[in-house]
């Protein structure tokens, strides 16, 4: 049976607590737009950005995962979310069965030669939201305004609690597999991407390639990939480093809910070198299967020391490796607090999407 669009059977509780977790956000809302005009410099600069980064960290944390899965208009089912973009555009949603009860939604023509195969983030627990795929979509038409031929493979990925790790790498190294074998295109017209929990399945998938997981399929590949790159990875599950307390109330993430989505997304597994890439030994990257890596972060990100430690670690090893920290943007900026702003991240990822592909 397939497991994309379950929906969670709540109890009593969960249910009734549902109007409650309405009247909260909106109760953030109204306190933080007052507390704004007063906040410091420990909270996001810009004060729009102040009020969205509260709402949407509220929203995120006062709910669990059963209720944001069981009400739809919460967070709707990935598939959803883009037939309903893909259509508010104009354009025909194209949809591609993968192995593992996984699918592939195209943005753009789905015969383009160059292909970004995309994984989104969002815990592992949570689906893609507009704001993914119209940047995505903007950033299709950007490239081939200026003479490329592009096209995204974004993956519809099964979420936990539906099913654990390493269910969605599986299902990542797929994606590409279905690009590379069955679309006949070669690696070198190929890039592979993705943030947050997205960014840790590209780390993850590109360790497969050169150091098979035991429990999924090797893939080979008969020339390294255009690039790679991890937008604001989620590699490391332990809530260390400075940026943990030093961007605790600029970002939209809070490390108990990254620690209640870790564990969901484990289960009873122990750490590994692809659930968590930040664990891999430095000479894993040494032979990474790709021409360049990007790594991006914000600079109000909880995750911004891990993701400088893993860059470190990869560049150690490999040197076309580029860091780019977007200053005072908070995780997944793009689609999320600043959706439909230009951040130096977003631009820098298609300047660099445009010089590989």
């Amino acid at each position: 049976m397939t497991t994309r669009h379950l929906r969670p059977n709540l109890g009593f509780w969960e249910k009734a607590d549902v109007p409650f977790v309405h009247l909260s956000v909106y109760a953030s809302m109204l306190y933080h737009m007052v507390a704004g005009v007063f906040r410091g410099k420990a909270s996001p600069k810009r004060y729009d950005h102040f009020i969205a980064t509260n709402v949407i960290r509220k929203l995120v944390s006062r709910t669990s995962d059963r209720q944001k899965q069981y009400v739809w208009y919460m967070n709707p089912p990935t598939s959803d979310v883009y037939t309903t973009v893909m259509n508010k555009n104009g354009f025909q949603p194209e949809t591609v069965s993968l192995a593992h009860d996984a699918e592939g939604l195209w943005i753009g023509n789905k015969n383009a030669k160059k292909v970004v195969i995309y994984y989104h983030g969002g815990g592992f627990a949570m689906a893609a939201v507009p704001g993914h795929f119209e940047f995505w979509l903007a950033m299709v038409r950007a490239l081939n305004e200026n003479g490329h031929d592009v096209a995204v493979f974004f993956l519809r990925y099964t979420l936990t609690p539906h099913a654990r790790y390493p269910t969605q790498l599986r299902q990542a190294v797929e994606a590409l597999r279905y690009i590379v074998n069955e679309t006949g295109r070669s690696p070198a017209d190929v890039v592979i991407g993705g943030d947050s929990a997205g960014g840790n399945l590209t780390s993850a998938t590109m360790l497969h390639i050169s150091h098979p997981h035991p429990e999924i399929d090797p893939l080979t590949l008969s020339t390294p990939l255009a690039g790679t790159f991890a937008y604001a990875p989620w590699t490391n599950f332990s809530a260390g480093g400075p940026s943990m307390k030093e961007n605790l109330w600029k970002d939209i993430i809070t490390p108990e809910i990254l620690a209640s989505w870790s564990k969901s997304y484990k289960g009873d597994k122990p750490a590994d070198n692809w659930n968590e890439p930040n664990n891999a030994p430095a000479e894993w990257w040494k032979d990474a299967k790709t021409e360049r890596i990007l790594i991006l972060a914000g600079g109000d990100e909880i995750l911004l020391s891990s993701i400088e430690q893993l860059a470190e670690r990869i560049k150690s090893v490999f040197p076309e490796t580029t860091l780019v920290i977007g200053e005072n943007e908070s995780h997944d900026a793009p689609y999320f607090v600043s959706v439909k702003e230009e951040t130096q991240t977003g631009t820098e990822l298609r300047q660099w999407i445009a010089s590989r592909l």
